[in-house]
């Protein structure tokens, strides 16, 4: 009986038992939070670029350094049950295991693999039934911002020297096909194809968008030909100043795409 008894409480604990999470991607923290999982979190690594959501908790989570140089030092000191690697933090995975220090990698590439993300996260965290709703959620979202579709063409720079898209086969074309927008760029492996001006001038895009590390001054100083395209010609040369939380996969991403439209109908 007492072994019964003992069992059962074992049991009882290890479901009651807290992860530790040291999370280095931006994205898995938002998910966490709108998991209401947050207490798991023990630390984050920390932006220079752009605010983690809720910013006004994020802020006083504990850091384990920069989002691309994060300190094993410190994260070892933590003692953490998982560590939630990014895409710049990789180079972590065998060291941290060498220490036997589990880590996870949530590829976050396009707009489908957020569901897939939940759910690994939710399951991890035993918040299942949150996540069901979240899905619901996003889902609803995403069904309302394809609703009044903009019905242009578009090329989304990265950087404008040299012209340097989002590909077809990016998160950024995701994004366009949700709110209407036809992506010219390459369809191609190249993450983020360099584009001709010749090449822009044939496809003619409605709008040109430029992302953080894109310039129009630049872009036109070193393109002028591109004063033939619909995009100058109507004004209709955007620098979008939220490229880097629109990249990022998380729950949130519904309202910065909605941010993001209504930017691009003004």
């Amino acid at each position: 009986m007492k072994k019964f008894l003992t069992l059962i409480l074992l049991c009882v604990a290890f479901l009651n038992a807290k992860e530790r999470l040291v999370v280095l991607d931006s994205a898995s923290v938002e998910t966490i939070y709108m998991l209401n999982a947050q207490d798991s979190i023990v630390a984050i690594a920390s932006l220079e670029h752009s605010k983690i959501y809720p910013y006004d908790k994020t802020k006083d989570l504990p850091s384990v350094g920069s989002f691309s140089n994060p300190s094993l030092e410190k994260i070892v000191k933590l003692k953490p049950t998982l560590v939630i690697l990014s895409s710049y933090s990789l180079n972590l995975k065998e060291r941290l295991e060498k220490l036997n220090i589990k880590t996870i990698y949530l590829e976050a590439n396009r707009l489908q693999d957020l569901q897939k993300n939940i759910n690994t996260l939710a399951n991890i965290l035993n918040k299942q039934e949150e996540a069901n709703k979240l899905i619901e959620n996003i889902n609803k979202e995403i069904t309302l911002l394809r609703q009044n579709p903009l019905n242009k063409s578009a090329i989304f720079l990265y950087s404008s020297n040299p012209p340097m898209a989002f590909s077809r086969d990016s998160l950024i074309s995701d994004i366009f096909e949700v709110i209407g927008i036809r992506n010219l760029a390459n369809a191609t492996d190249i993450k983020r194809p360099i584009l001709t001006s010749e090449y822009i001038i044939k496809n003619n895009p409605d709008m040109i968008i430029l992302g953080i590390k894109a310039n129009s001054d630049e872009l036109m100083k070193f393109n002028p030909q591109l004063k033939d395209t619909n995009a100058y010609k109507d004004s209709n040369i955007h620098t979008y100043k939220n490229t880097y939380t629109l990249l990022r996969v998380s729950p949130q991403i519904t309202q910065r795409i909605r941010e993001f439209k209504e930017t691009l109908q003004k």
